[in-house]
């Protein structure tokens, strides 16, 4: 692994609303990602987890402290493609869309990048012409990874990527995800309320609470002993569902 980094936030405070309405969300939040690591974030429903993630999108901007993304153009996957993706256009159009908003106009480039990505994910070409309804959840969070990833980000956030789908689908999404992140040399920020799904991908994992980092480290130190009581409270309810 490199050690250039890719992302660093530096007591990072995040804020939503205005005037008496405003209200804090992260709090002094401090972490960092190198090129081609994996970091998970892991935590509960409103543990601030997404809205970090927003932030290094740019999609939240109220906000004090230090965050510098040395990527262009990061990406994100959401927890449910047939929300992300547009029902009415097929997955040739989806896919292409992206290389037209960065500016590829050549039609023949951008065939060849689509058939490239499609490739990548395990399609084969015969699957440009299906809309999003005609596919499996497992084939559509194929086509959502595959879009963020075909204008070339080396920074991909997964959100949840693969709470909607069953175990099976989940291992194979899981494995996708760490072949293309050796192939194309990607560094992944990993949202997610499972500790176990998390130990499968990331190598260091930061565990959020009410804002905060309550703990943090390698995915071995934390699921072999983790020090928080919170992390702890984490660590046995993903037991408890593997079990």
């Amino acid at each position: 692994m490199a050690d250039k980094l890719i992302l660093q936030a530096s007591h990072l405070n995040s804020y939503y609303g205005r005037g008496k309405a405003r209200k804090q969300i992260l709090r002094d939040v401090s972490l960092s990602l190198s090129q081609g690591e994996a970091l998970g974030i892991v935590g509960e429903s409103g543990s601030g987890k997404s809205t970090f993630a927003k932030c290094v999108l740019n999609m939240v901007t109220d906000i004090e402290g230090a965050l510098i993304v040395h990527s262009q153009r990061p990406q994100m996957v959401f927890q449910d493609p047939y929300s992300s993706l547009n029902p009415a256009k097929t997955v040739g159009w989806i896919l292409e869309e992206p290389l037209r908003a960065i500016g590829i106009r050549d039609k023949e480039q951008r065939k060849k990048r689509v058939e490239e990505m499609l490739a990548l994910v395990g399609f084969s070409p015969s699957l440009l012409p299906r809309k999003p309804a005609q596919l499996s959840g497992g084939q559509r969070q194929r086509v959502a990874i595959a879009t963020a990833l075909i204008p070339g980000s080396k920074l991909i956030v997964l959100d949840e990527p693969v709470s909607a789908l069953d175990v099976t689908l989940q291992a194979q999404i899981l494995r996708l995800l760490a072949d293309l992140q050796q192939q194309l040399g990607l560094s992944y920020l990993f949202i997610s309320h499972d500790l176990a799904v998390v130990y499968q991908l990331c190598s260091r994992v930061a565990v959020m609470s009410g804002g905060r980092i309550v703990e943090q480290g390698t995915v071995d130190d934390l699921y072999d002993n983790p020090q928080h009581p919170y992390t702890k409270q984490l660590l046995a309810a993903s037991l408890a569902l593997d079990g």
